[in-house]
């Protein structure tokens, strides 16, 4: 590489899948493309180079590693074209110190790539570019601190946990003033900061990291001459009211199952203990240990029971389950006779379409589709997505049903206000079509709500399960997909942000690849307002994880188990009533067995009795 080679960057530059490595030289920046483990391609890119410095990272939303050079960004020309420097183009940005550090992240929240730039030698400002209408037009300077001397250290991430991208700058040690700071990104959209100085001893080449697993950053790193020791800065952040998510006991309720597709959680025969429904049974939650099969008792013949709700107002929960075989699938609601929930009047609430599996839907969600009045039930056919609307005599057959839309899958469905009009929207796949969508509520009962699409996964075998809510903290729904692959690995998951207008402009994240992923839900596990992931594997490790949200869409796998398969399952409840909520899966594989994961934040002993914090 010459007499140096600085700023050395790894990243899949080709998209074969194959990592290569790019390195800053004195007069050109060389991408050596890996052919093998012991077999590399080099490319050499001559642009305005300054003295040193460069950084890497998707500028225009293509999905391609772009480069950020001295005062422009180079356009990645993608796949194979990557390898041809003459098809590499820069466009300006602005005015950049000759030796500078910059950095690709997004500091206004805004879903679009901005650039954060210091000086790592000499002495300028400490600025970021804003693209004002695309990567490819002018870029906006905004100055977070003026004539920083030797900024070498420049970091982005939530220093503070609020959701947004705070900057870490140090200076080297060899400054005047060797600081290092974190510039507090006051209002989330980079035009406010505050500082907030946590050493003066320098740092050369420093990085954020959470060094001790706790759910935020830390800065970690050295000085350069000599042996300077290596340090490392705790971030001593508490979140508020947050729960530990490392205290599981795993449960096996039951290893006489059978195939489901459903699962839902009630308090059954009214002892206030919150019971598993799940296909053709119910199970009793047992008032002692849980160290013991839960007591098993049958709805109906050959249902598959998906959803819990008090229909008629006697304040127990009713079933409501699929039938399905032949050409139609069946949905009925069953009503306890006596108060041990031991029989069962069945109710006929109607017929959607017959599902791709002979066993039924996978998708069926309770969601307020229409304003007022109990929510109704929504289910993904061969047909579509329908919803059936809860009569004020639920005895009344059948229910008044509508569709929704023809083009979604017989998978996943999620409701949410994608627009912010105060209705919820249907977000569903395509299936083969392989695209992420959502479908906008009309708001006047209406079928055929109109199809936007989110996002193209050509990739996926088929995408499967999806959920809806806000993952970045900027007040809008955002949509995670998962992938059913059938395979241990290679599954995908994504997740897209909301951009907030009309148009399709939503920015693919992915999350994960792992075996596949055919559990998917949504909650707070933690209790720090910010929405987690659940996962769980149908094949491979078959890992349990919850995948904490770390604020700005950032997420950190916590795993809660491994080796027991999930299939339509990682479900969280709070079974046993303490306040944080446990986790349940069914299986498809192993489908004799469920199980339990319950959540022990709150202390408990051997047999599951509540203890003192």
């Amino acid at each position: 590489v010459g007499s140096w080679g600085k700023d050395i960057k790894a990243a899949d530059f080709d998209g074969d899948d194959l990592v290569d490595i790019v390195v800053r030289a004195p007069g050109e920046v060389m991408i050596f493309f890996q052919e093998s483990p012991s077999s590399w391609a080099r490319v050499g890119l001559f642009f305005n180079l300054g003295e040193e410095g460069m950084a890497i990272g998707d500028i225009d939303g293509d999905a391609d590693v772009d480069l950020v050079l001295h005062g422009v960004w180079a356009s990645n020309p993608g796949a194979a074209a990557a390898r041809d420097a003459a098809l590499w183009r820069s466009y300006e940005l602005g005015p950049f110190n000759p030796a500078f550090k910059a950095l690709v992240t997004d500091l206004d929240q805004d879903g679009r790539a901005d650039i954060l730039t210091s000086s790592s030698e000499h002495t300028d400002d400490v600025a970021w570019f804003q693209p004002l209408a695309g990567p490819t037009g002018r870029w906006i300077r905004h100055v977070i601190q003026p004539s920083v001397a030797g900024a070498h250290t420049l970091q982005a991430a939530d220093m503070d946990g609020d959701g947004d991208n705070d900057v870490v700058v140090g200076q080297m040690h060899t400054t005047e003033e060797r600081k290092l700071a974190i510039h507090y990104n006051v209002d989330g959209r980079g035009t406010r900061w505050a500082r907030q100085v946590i050493d003066d001893v320098g740092l050369h080449n420093g990085v954020v990291a959470d060094v001790d697993r706790d759910g935020d950053f830390d800065i970690y790193g050295a000085n350069w001459v000599g042996n300077p020791p290596v340090r490392v800065w705790i971030n001593r952040l508490d979140p508020p009211a947050s729960v530990r998510l490392d205290r599981w006991n795993y449960h096996r309720i039951t290893n006489g199952h059978v195939r489901s597709f459903g699962i839902a959680f009630s308090a059954m025969d009214g002892d206030d203990l919150t019971d598993i429904i799940s296909g053709p049974f119910w199970y009793r939650q047992p008032s002692e240990a849980w160290n013991t099969e839960w007591e098993r008792t049958p709805l109906a013949e050959g249902v598959d029971a998906v959803a819990a709700l008090d229909l008629d107002g006697d304040g127990r929960g009713e079933v409501i389950a699929q039938r399905g075989g032949g050409r139609a699938l069946h949905l009925v609601w069953l009503h306890a006779e006596d108060i041990e929930a031991h029989r069962f009047e069945e109710h006929e609430i109607g017929e959607v379409p017959a599902a791709s599996h002979e066993l039924g839907s996978q998708g069926h969600v309770l969601a307020q589709v229409v304003k007022g009045g109990k929510p109704e039930l929504a289910v993904s056919t061969g047909g579509g997505v329908f919803y059936f609307k809860i009569p004020d005599d639920p005895t009344v057959e059948p229910w008044p049903r509508t569709r929704i839309c023809a083009e979604a899958s017989d998978e996943g469905i999620a409701f949410a206000d994608i627009d912010r009009d105060g209705l919820l929207d249907l977000v569903a796949t395509t299936g083969d079509a392989k695209t992420a969508a959502w479908w906008r509520n009309p708001g006047d009962g209406s079928p055929d709500w109109e199809l936007r699409h989110v996002g193209k996964v050509p990739e996926m075998v088929y995408p499967d399960r999806v959920a809806a809510a806000d993952l970045d903290g900027d007040g809008r729904a955002d949509i995670v997909v998962t992938e059913e692959n059938g395979k241990a690995d290679s599954a995908k998951a994504y997740w897209w942000h909301n951009p907030g207008d009309s148009s399709s402009d939503w920015k693919q994240h992915e999350i994960t690849s792992r075996g596949s992923l055919n559990s998917l839900s949504v909650s707070d596990m933690t209790g720090d307002g910010r929405p987690d992931l659940i996962m769980g594997e149908h094949r491979g490790a078959l890992r349990l994880s919850s995948w904490h949200n770390l604020g700005g869409g950032r997420f950190i796998e916590q795993l809660v188990g491994e080796g027991m398969e999930s299939h339509l399952g990682a479900r969280t409840v709070d079974l046993d009533g303490d306040g944080d909520l446990d986790i349940v899966s069914i299986a498809w594989d192993a489908f004799e067995a469920i199980h339990v994961w319950r959540n022990d934040a709150v202390g408990k002993d051997a047999d599951g009795d509540q203890k003192a914090r």
